[in-house]
């Protein structure tokens, strides 16, 4: 990744999605013993949690450092469609996509249990913004973890969504994917004390200083973005421009809440 910065040191890359270091914190700990749980049993997991609370890059960064000799992770979700997700789940897995949806499922799921009869890499299937799929999508996905008379798991299935998802879950004939959902987890926002620490982060890989926001600067980006990672990334890349824009030297909290005060206006 490239590090810019000005001749005041203000970086333009540390809030942004290139920053590719993964910021290590109480409740990403925690997932990532579950998930590890989750993937030695081959089971089912949900991890719920507001939209920009970081459950897609947590999730990546666990299944990243699983080893690529023995498992193989499979990437589907944001979409709607569930016949789209079946043909990407397909494609991924080197199959033909069938006419009809019901067929290409019924393809996935016949090598899923001749992968495991032969002993093939683990496969762990990630499905992100699971909220969005319809209901026969959904029990499609679960009927892939019975094998053997339901003694067995041909794969892993890591579902993410938002918060409605444990909702709709509750409802009326969810009864059985509910029980296969083993392992949950509802990620929530940072706390005071490492929405500082994440900005510091951030800040420290690009070689930026990491005492460039002061106390009550951070104090208001945790409260407007209530510990949320993506509206502290948005909240401090604005506060960084206008900082440059400005030419000062420190982001203060005046600074900040003018950035926040624009918001509210825009």
């Amino acid at each position: 990744m490239t590090k810019q910065k000005d001749q005041n040191g203000l970086s333009t890359s540390a809030f942004g999605k290139g920053c590719e270091d993964v910021f290590s914190y109480s409740q990403f700990e925690e997932l990532k013993e579950i998930l590890k749980l989750a993937v030695q049993e081959k089971s089912m997991a949900l991890v719920t949690g507001q939209a920009g609370v970081g459950k897609t890059t947590a999730t990546a960064a666990f299944v990243k450092e699983l080893p690529a000799n023995k498992y193989a992770i499979i990437y589907v979700g944001q979409d709607v469609d569930g016949g789209n997700l079946a043909r990407r789940f397909a494609h991924s897995l080197g199959l033909q996509v069938q006419r009809y949806r019901s067929f290409t499922w019924l393809s996935i799921s016949r090598h899923l249990s001749d992968n495991l009869i032969e002993q093939g890499k683990e496969i762990v299937l990630i499905v992100d913004e699971a909220h969005l799929l319809d209901s026969q999508t959904l029990e499609n996905i679960r009927l892939l973890t019975n094998a053997d008379f339901d003694r067995a798991s041909p794969l892993t299935v890591i579902m993410l969504g938002q918060l409605i998802l444990r909702s709709r879950l509750k409802a009326n004939g969810f009864e059985a994917l509910n029980q296969r959902l083993r392992f949950r987890y509802a990620l929530e926002g940072l706390t005071e004390e490492e929405t500082a620490n994440y900005i510091k982060h951030r800040l420290r890989f690009v070689g930026s200083d990491a005492g460039l926001f002061t106390a009550d600067a951070l104090k208001y980006i945790f409260l407007a973005s209530q510990g949320i990672p993506r509206e502290i990334n948005n909240f401090c890349t604005q506060a960084v421009i206008k900082a440059k824009s400005e030419n000062a030297e420190k982001i203060d909290g005046k600074l900040v809440k003018r950035v926040l005060d624009q918001r509210e206006v825009n």
